[in-house]
């Protein structure tokens, strides 16, 4: 038995796990009263399982453990996985749901969730028939190959469409070109504003109840039609006045365009060190990456994608043609192993990255709020599809002879082109999706004029505010 390959396999989870968990601690039960174990260990099992699928294919190519103990540990991954994903979330997502009611008894909730479970399971089958990519059930329904079947293709919809954003919303923050330039003073003129909102806004609100009740309290103390019809044409031309002023001191409008400036002065101020610099020329880098990813998958969906040969590999030897003319001999085979192994590793640190860095932001919007649980819940479910639809994506990059143990615990072959080209069609509508709507976005900042807001000096009422270019 390979005692060093088994150790190494149980370090690597365990360190996933505490990784997870970890993540979870600093993303969201940091600020929040309410905390879950039990939905913080699921967290933790998906994310180090979704790891230990990187780690498995890294350990095909460099040959860490014994090849039985690998395949071994490829079915359990992959049957944990889905356990996990098919029976286990929604059975507990439910059952949470049913018991934070609280008329239930703990039976009465039980048989409840199994109840929702076998409707999530029979809806998640019959979904499988109008989904494209999944092959017919000749050999059956509850067959390893349907269920990641179904599990690849709406979890590569969501690879695709968050790689197409992060595609052209990295370089475009990192890119000194799209940096509005603020200066401090902007920013004491509406840090002043937002200390004179405040009253000016109870001085409003207290204006528009006296007149708007003015009318009324004035008609039971006089009878005569003369005065009461001059107070009506008076407070019907007071009450617009008062009402078009109202959305000038909207306090929360302003703190956003407070917080917006002091981000856009820090950015601008970053710019002009060393470090921005740096960024600014990693942005000009990942800017032709994206033009060239898009296009690429233009190409595969036009023409086609080659899934048999290895990609690193034909792209080595292209290079080592192209630039010594054939006067350098390589082991071409050798080398790109240790290739793939960088390119592997390095392909899934950064959709990691992307993926947790935007869980982290949609975590930031619910800190505080008392669905918290509920919600990893459901993020720890898209996160197993996640991991899922990158393995099956991921296989195209590793070599022919290391693809056996990854296709046997998947239940065979599966039609990957297909894959492929779904993710090519929905990376390609994303990107420029988001590159028209980030457009938009910097053409409307760059033009719309800042509202002007009210301040007073010596109980004088006036309006400021910078000129509409910035």
């Amino acid at each position: 038995m390979d005692v060093l390959g088994l150790g190494v396999a149980i370090i690597c989870f365990c360190a996933c796990f505490a990784v997870g968990w970890w993540f979870l601690d600093r993303s969201l039960y940091n600020h929040l009263e309410e905390r879950d174990y039990h939905v913080q260990a699921l967290w933790s099992v998906v994310f180090a399982i979704s790891c230990n699928f990187i780690s498995l294919v890294l350990f095909e190519i460099v040959s860490i453990m014994d090849p039985g103990l690998r395949r071994v540990a490829w079915y359990l991954n992959v049957w944990g996985m889905l356990l996990l994903l098919l029976c286990v979330l929604p059975y507990y997502h439910s059952y949470r749901l049913l018991a934070s009611a609280g008329s239930l008894r703990r039976g009465q909730v039980a048989v409840g969730a199994a109840l929702f479970w076998a409707v999530f399971m029979y809806g998640f089958w019959r979904l499988g028939t109008y989904l494209p990519g999944v092959p017919p059930a000749t050999e059956g329904v509850f067959r390893m190959k349907q269920a990641i079947s179904r599990v690849g293709v709406m979890g590569t919809w969501m690879i695709a469409v968050l790689s197409g954003y992060a595609a052209v919303s990295f370089p475009y923050s990192y890119l000194s070109l799209f940096v509005r330039p603020v200066e401090a003073f902007e920013i004491v003129a509406m840090e002043e504003q937002s200390r004179q909102v405040g009253p000016w806004g109870a001085w409003i609100g207290c204006m528009y109840v006296c007149v708007g009740q003015g009318g009324t309290t004035g008609r039971a103390r006089t009878n005569a039609p003369g005065r009461s019809r001059g107070r009506d044409q008076s407070r019907s031309k007071i009450l617009p006045m008062v009402e078009g002023k109202v959305p000038l001191v909207d306090g929360r409008t302003l703190s956003v365009e407070l917080a917006e400036l002091r981000s856009e002065r820090a950015r601008a101020l970053e710019s002009r060190t060393l470090a921005g610099h740096c960024k600014n020329a990693l942005g000009y880098a990942m800017s032709l990456y994206c033009f060239y990813k898009m296009y690429t998958s233009l190409k595969a969906l036009v023409f086609g994608e080659d899934l048999v040969s290895d990609t690193v590999g034909s792209a080595l030897s292209f290079g080592l043609r192209w630039v010594t003319h054939g006067s350098v001999v390589v082991d071409v085979q050798l080398l790109s192993q240790y290739l793939t192994l960088v390119f592997i590793g390095g392909i899934s640190a950064m959709s990691l990255r992307g993926f947790l860095k935007n869980l982290r932001k949609l975590f930031s919007f619910v800190r505080g709020a008392g669905t918290a649980s509920s919600l990893v819940l459901l993020l720890t479910e898209v996160t197993g599809f996640y991991a899922v639809s990158s393995l099956l994506l991921v296989r195209k990059n590793v070599p022919l002879e290391y693809r056996g143990g990854m296709d046997a615990a998947m239940g065979g072959q599966l039609d990957f082109q297909f894959f492929h080209r779904w993710f090519n069609g929905l990376f390609l509508a994303s990107a420029l999706l988001t590159l028209l709507l980030l457009y938009g976005q910097y053409q409307a900042h760059k033009y719309d004029p800042l509202e002007l807001l009210p301040t007073t000096t010596n109980n004088h009422l006036y309006y400021k505010g910078r000129n509409s270019s910035r």
